[in-house]
């Protein structure tokens, strides 16, 4: 699976060879290159999925990327060690593989949470640029309207001037006293669904993310898996 591009010197440190500094030197020295190229330019950008890189006539061994979905539990924080206390998601997933979540899901949200050893897919799932949706299902209390959802569409302000809009929103099922709809977004900004439904005067009492991009949850709470190069993909579909 091709990557992005980073620096070769950060490349061999990626990699494991070397720290940063020290990658910096050898390069500068000619003892590495890239694709049977000798490099001597440390900033020189080099893709680690796809490229060839050698110290010494030595191939470095490309790194096997996992990603794995969580259904996470609420309850539980995005982070490897809480001060609090709390109960974090890291419990959740195996500790032996040096994984890290990508991107977060606050305390009381449960669904869909990703994790990877790979800093590069890490970076073009959270990037703005790659504009990566994620589908969200949240239980509003009270009834929505048609004017709810077509002001969700539009826009709504959530901080200082700041203007967030769903992508997609449809009414789920509604009773009396709760409505559950359905969200897709592709900014990730704090608390964004329940601050766009605070905007409209409306309270979320629970929410669940379902799907980033084209791939979606179907696991039991508290469950992980492995991902497929198949279905990392469907991510970016």
């Amino acid at each position: 699976m091709k990557g992005e591009t980073i620096s070769l010197a950060r490349a061999l440190s990626k990699l494991g060879y070397c720290s940063r500094a020290r990658a910096a030197l050898y390069i500068r020295s000619g003892k590495v290159s890239v694709n049977g190229k000798l490099v001597k330019t440390p900033s020189v950008k080099v893709d680690i999925e796809a490229d060839t890189i050698e110290v010494d006539n030595r191939r470095l061994a490309k790194p096997t990327t996992v990603v794995i979905m969580l259904n996470k539990p609420g309850g539980y924080v995005t982070t490897s060690n809480d001060e609090l206390a709390r109960k974090t998601v890291y419990e959740l997933v195996p500790k032996d593989l040096n994984l890290f979540a990508i991107g977060r899901l606050d305390m009381d949200t449960s669904g869909l949470l990703l994790f990877t050893n790979n800093g590069q897919l890490q970076d073009r799932i959270t990037s703005p640029e790659k504009d990566v949706s994620k589908t969200y299902i949240a239980t509003v209390n009270g009834k929505l309207t048609p004017d709810h959802i077509d002001k969700l569409l539009k826009g709504v302000e959530i901080k200082d001037g700041v203007v967030v809009k769903a992508d997609q929103c449809k009414i789920v099922s509604a009773e009396f006293s709760k409505t559950r709809v359905q969200l897709r977004i592709h900014e990730g900004k704090n608390r964004q669904i329940r601050r766009m439904f605070e905007a409209i005067g409306k309270s979320v009492s629970s929410l669940h993310r379902a799907a980033i991009g084209k791939l979606e949850l179907d696991l039991p709470e508290g469950s992980w898996r492995r991902l497929s190069d198949g279905e990392i993909e469907s991510i970016f579909a």
